[in-house]
């Protein structure tokens, strides 16, 4: 450009670095990614998780229990919750295991409902206002209903 006289010779001396040169100079680095490529591993195979995400919600703590007791586990925790007048929200692989554990739970004298889309609209509104009014201290949805 400068030879052609679309730019002033001092261009040759004041433009942008080249990424090489740029980092030669610059003395420390931090490089943060959601997905680091492999420039920045080899630069730094240290990877670092983000402990606090970008809306200010931390992850939460994972328990892992055994299969074998989990509805027993379930009702535990629902009780412990009920018990400082907390609710509960659970979700559910299918709207048979909504409707089985919701019967199991009646009969240990859970106040609980499930909803799902099979649920007509008017009942719908019925089972959320009762949670909010806190008639039901146990919820159960169906993942795709939760995600709705």
């Amino acid at each position: 450009m400068v030879q052609y006289g679309f730019r002033l010779p001092s261009a040759l001396d004041n433009r942008p670095l080249r990424f090489e040169e740029f980092e030669r100079l610059s003395p420390q680095t931090i490089y943060v990614s959601a997905t680091p490529g492999a420039y920045e591993l080899e630069k730094n195979p240290d990877v670092v998780d983000q402990v606090v995400r970008p809306t200010g919600l931390l992850d939460p703590i994972i328990e892992v229990r055994p299969v074998a007791t989990q509805v027993d586990d379930l009702l535990s925790e629902i009780h412990k919750r009920v018990a400082v007048d907390e609710r509960v929200l659970v979700t559910t692989l299918t709207k048979k295991m909504a409707e089985d554990l919701t019967d199991y739970l009646d009969e240990h004298g859970v106040r609980v409902r499930y909803l799902h889309s099979d649920i007509d609209t008017v009942e719908r509104v019925e089972i959320i206002h009762d949670l909010r009014m806190e008639c039901l201290m146990c919820w159960w949805g169906s993942t795709y209903c939760v995600r709705a």
